[in-house]
């Protein structure tokens, strides 16, 4: 386990992608435009929330996490880079969906480290890699003197979420679906004193 440089980036991309491919490709206009997005977003200070999580010598594993009252700052820097890679014409999308996704924003706790995204390749699902990513986000928040770590993902996501429940976190609060946005569920692992 280890904090993201910049080397990589090229295996990084790609999994932070997949945590929310269809919404980065709606905003961005393309798979392409938004893997680009990502790199650029990365590059522009993000690398000090990601860390990876390498087996054998390679990324096996990521994850961007910070504490959740930093949450509006990294929105900021996110759609800044997004507004400077993508055309014009693409803005009033952009604006659409943001706005959509504000509305519907689950509320953390204050005091929580917020995993904003959680990705394992599909070549090293199963070999413990995003329990081990939890684990690290957990150790993180006890450093930081944060008392939860805290995460959302669409309820379809049953992997996902047999995950995060097995780790010990419970679902705070159920979001319905309102497209473009799909059901999600909150959920938060308190962490002990």
């Amino acid at each position: 386990m280890r904090r993201a440089r910049e080397e990589d980036l090229p295996a990084l991309a790609p999994l932070l992608h997949s945590t929310a491919g269809d919404m980065y490709d709606r905003m961005a206009g393309s798979s392409e435009r938004a893997v680009r997005v990502i790199v650029a977003d990365a590059g522009r200070n993000g690398l000090a929330s990601t860390w990876v999580a390498e087996l054998d010598g390679v990324v096996a594993g990521a994850m961007v996490a910070y504490p959740y009252r930093d949450a509006a700052a990294h929105t900021r820097r996110f759609v800044s880079t997004l507004v400077r890679e993508t055309p014009p014409w693409r803005w009033p999308a952009v604006a659409w969906l943001l706005w959509r996704g504000h509305r519907r924003a689950p509320a953390h706790p204050g005091k929580s480290l917020y995993v904003d995204a959680l990705a394992t390749a599909p070549e090293h699902q199963r070999r413990g890699v995003a329990t081990a990513l939890l684990r690290h986000a957990e150790r993180t928040a006890a450093t930081a003197g944060l008392s939860a770590v805290a995460l959302d993902t669409p309820l379809t996501n049953a992997p996902a979420l047999a995950l995060y429940e097995s780790a010990g976190f419970q679902v705070t609060e159920s979001l319905p679906a309102k497209p473009p946005i799909p059901a999600g569920v909150t959920l938060v692992k308190e962490l002990a004193a």
